[in-house]
């Protein structure tokens, strides 16, 4: 009897993400609350964050202020923050910026605006951010009930489509209703 080996190599498919074409800087300044994220992002500064919210400006050098707000450990934990600035260093792809937080990076991190939501009031009401290698992922919105009521379910199938489904960059749900809310 004559033995066969059948041998199965795995080919590990890499989705490539990109940034939207068409992104309107004045329509993504003000507040966006982090409504889903991958657990990855989880070992950076956000680790033991709950109810975080972002906040983007403009600065008088034409980049965009970053100021990230987040409760420590519980919806009522004390309040951590980072600031920063982003850049758009092409502006033939805007919505692929250089994040600089804490005034200390010299390089910037990937910050790609990869999909966005409806304009309401001149405002996107979510995006979905991530950066090339797919590991950080952020579902951002401006109104967390309104999102989880009306966009959550298509959003969430976008982001699996778009390849974010593994171990670390799965979608995971941040809820904000037992946040302590901001002095802001």
């Amino acid at each position: 009897m004559q033995k066969i080996v059948l041998i199965f190599t795995i080919v590990t498919l890499s989705l490539a993400i990109d940034a939207v074409d068409d992104f309107d800087v004045e329509s993504y300044l003000g507040d966006w609350f982090e409504v889903a994220s991958s657990p990855w992002v989880y070992t950076t500064q956000e680790k033991n964050g709950f109810c975080t919210r972002a906040r983007y400006g403009t600065l008088a050098s034409g980049d965009i202020s970053v100021y990230n707000i987040q409760r420590y450990g519980a919806g009522d934990g004390p309040i951590r923050f980072i600031e920063g600035y982003a850049k758009i260093p092409d502006l033939k792809q805007k919505g692929k910026l250089k994040v600089f937080l804490n005034k200390g990076e010299v390089v910037g991190g990937d910050y790609w605006i990869i999909e966005l939501g409806p304009v309401i009031n001149k405002q996107y009401q979510w995006a979905i951010v991530s950066e090339p290698e797919m590991l950080l992922m952020w579902v951002l919105s401006r109104n967390p009930q309104q999102y989880r009521e009306e966009y959550e379910d298509y959003v969430r199938d976008r982001v699996s489509a778009l390849g974010f489904n593994g171990v670390l960059n799965q979608y995971v749900p941040r809820f904000f209703d037992k946040c302590v809310p901001y002095d802001d």
